[in-house]
């Protein structure tokens, strides 16, 4: 009841309030002017609470997409470097004087040129402990990489990154040992005592 009597006074008062300001003239316009109905206490104040009410209903909506971006870029970053270490070519794809890549260097290359999704057909070089040797080896990357693509240019950089590949040599060497030294496998000899339950 209360509650309804609150109601009643706050609607008497703003209709009462709203013919006392209908002809003051608040000097913004002129006399002459023609007359621009004014927005009642009522109205100002629905407008307000409205304004309020779709803000509050749309309050999430502005900072999804900021959110999703910031939670999706480490992801970005983790696959930019894997493909980035996937594509690399270490100090065993280049013969000694890294003048020219190995036939496993060839391969490589032409594997990441070909192969891989578009956006990641990059080929990431090792960096030397000399700017000469890693000059030779995009030298020597480039040169290969335009006979694979026909003239067409090819991205290759120099990487901090550390190949963590071996030469085909080494590999070999440790399975074909691990062959020779691997017992036969031989089934146990039949003691012939009975079986125990």
């Amino acid at each position: 009841m209360r509650l309804l009597a609150s109601t009643l006074i706050f609607a008497g008062a703003c209709l009462v309030a709203s013919p006392a300001t209908a002809f003051w003239n608040d000097g913004s316009r002129c006399c002459d002017c023609p007359q621009q109905p004014h927005a009642t206490p009522c109205e100002s104040c629905y407008d307000y609470l409205e304004t309020g009410r779709k803000e509050n209903n749309l309050w999430p909506q502005q900072y999804l997409n900021t959110d999703r971006v910031n939670a999706m870029a480490p992801f970005d970053i983790m696959v930019r470097n894997g493909w980035r270490k996937q594509n690399l070519l270490g100090s065993h794809h280049f013969n000694e004087d890294a003048t020219e890549l190995t036939q496993a260097g060839r391969l490589r290359v032409q594997w990441i040129l070909t192969q891989p999704p578009a956006p990641y057909r990059q080929v990431f070089v090792e960096r030397a402990i000399g700017d000469g040797v890693t000059e030779a080896r995009i030298a020597a990357t480039e040169q290969f990489a335009q006979q694979v693509l026909r003239g067409e240019p090819a991205t290759i950089v120099d990487t901090h990154i550390q190949s963590d590949g071996r030469p085909a040599v080494v590999i070999d060497y440790v399975n074909t040992q691990y062959r020779e030294n691997m017992m036969t496998p031989v089934l146990p000899q039949n003691t012939g005592a009975p079986a125990t339950e």
